[in-house]
């Protein structure tokens, strides 16, 4: 990134960002938020800090691997553009997300165009930028070499995580043993030129160990693809890092650096990922209203409790109620207040019957105008909401702490040396005042 587009980001994050003392806790701004109330929008609290933090740890726990933001999974200005302050790159997956990276100015070097079924349109975009895209069909193969014959390749093959939230391979990806060798073969009859091979375990595994078996199974296609003329030069190992602040990169970083140092022991490739909640999902946490509230009833006896609050499933909790992710909730007031704990319901605003996203838990009984809390809501969240019955959008309220902007401001005079970059991001003290910030809300 050059120096105008550094100046520019900047400037705009420092404009959408409120800044506050290192010392300013999550606990501080939700109260800051909940008194300024009540709030007609669900509020997403955005700590920039966990998103440096997030970066950071992987820096240190996988040196060889480049991270580059899926912005699909939250495109919020705060967040796009701290990633690209830092150097990271970027997985688009439409024109107008390559677009909006290229016009933060991320070199097309550090974009690639992840999607295995694209437009023309996008293609002849991607053709112009010269940004490298990916395939895992004949069809697909023949659109880029009619739209974008000169394109940099990766071949996508399929490798699924049998322990993950979201299953990719049903949709995506080649299989890793005749269909791929059959895709490279006419990838050589076209005269293309495949650069290398990518894949997406799933989103959210909890299987570490795939990525092992993963990279061993592209080291196999790499040595078919050597046999035909192809020179693999870049790697990309794709997404599915879960992004909880009681969970890490470690675990996922001992599978893949092991990997990496028996299959392709050669420091010269490039190797990348595509992480997307891993980054973002534990820097937002959602602020709900309780707006109404119901019994039901067995009779004469209170069953459960409904409570109507102003966040659903069109807005926040789509994951909650579509791919089994259990939101992480806190009630935001002194226990002593509420009444006597009850099965509950938690609603959404709108008039749809299907708009609820937890049911059967147990909740101390809650008032009107009482105030939940939910950890870990960055991930797929406000990417997906929309206004259905005219509820507004969850508003994002975006934090930053000074020591963060201090280094932003450092690494602007680094000129993209990645050395001097890492170097700032994984100073102790620095690293200190980020773990301190970014850990589980306890009362």
């Amino acid at each position: 990134m050059d120096a105008k587009h550094f100046e520019t980001n900047f400037k705009h994050l420092l404009s959408t960002a409120q800044q506050i003392t290192d010392e300013t806790t999550l606990h501080d701004i939700i109260n800051r938020v909940v008194d300024g109330g009540p709030h007609d929008a669900p509020i997403h609290v955005l700590e920039v800090d966990s998103v440096v933090s997030r970066y950071t740890e992987w820096l240190r726990q996988m040196p060889r691997v480049k991270q580059y933001y899926a912005i699909k999974s939250n495109d919020t200005d705060a967040i796009v553009e701290t990633i690209a302050l830092l150097g990271g790159g970027f997985d688009c997956a439409s024109q107008p997300e390559l677009e909006r990276v290229l016009g933060l100015g991320v070199p097309p070097e550090r974009i690639i165009y992840a999607q295995p079924s694209k437009s023309v349109a996008s293609l002849k975009l991607a053709r112009q930028r010269r940004i490298r895209t990916v395939y895992d069909n004949e069809f697909e193969l023949e659109k880029i070499a009619k739209y974008y014959p000169e394109a940099e390749l990766l071949l996508r093959f399929r490798y699924d995580s049998t322990n993950s939230k979201i299953n990719l391979g049903t949709k995506f990806g080649c299989d890793a043993n005749e269909e791929a060798h059959q895709l490279l073969d006419r990838a050589r009859e076209l005269g293309l030129n495949v650069i290398g091979w990518c894949f997406n375990v799933g989103g959210m595994s909890y299987d570490a160990e795939v990525f092992y078996g993963a990279i061993r199974t592209g080291r196999r296609i790499g040595d078919y693809a050597a046999s035909i003329g192809f020179q693999f030069r870049v790697l990309d190992i794709g997404g599915g890092f879960v992004g909880d602040k009681d969970d890490n990169i470690e675990r996922y970083a001992d599978y893949i650096n092991r990997a990496l140092d028996e299959f392709y022991p050669d420091s010269g490739l490039e190797v990348f990922a595509e992480p997307g909640r891993y980054l973002c999902d534990s820097a937002v946490t959602n602020i709900t209203v309780v707006q109404g509230k119901r019994y039901f009833r067995a009779g004469q006896t209170i069953s459960s409790v409904g409570y109507y609050l102003n966040d659903g499933i069109y807005g926040t909790f789509y994951s909650s109620k579509y791919r089994g992710l259990e939101p992480k909730v806190l009630v935001w007031k002194a226990r002593k207040d509420c009444g006597p704990v009850r099965e509950s319901k938690l609603f959404g605003p709108t008039c749809d019957g299907n708009d609820f996203f937890m049911a059967g838990i147990q909740l101390p009984e809650l008032n009107i105008g009482d105030v939940l809390v939910f950890e870990t809501e960055g991930a797929y969240t406000s990417v997906n909401a929309c206004r259905f019955n005219g509820f507004p959008l969850p508003k994002v309220v975006a934090y930053v702490r000074v020591s963060v902007v201090e280094l932003l401001q450092k690494l602007k005079s680094f000129k993209e040396d990645v050395q001097l970059i890492e170097k700032a991001l994984l100073n102790d003290a620095f690293l200190k005042m980020l773990n301190k910030n970014v850990k589980p809300l306890k009362f």
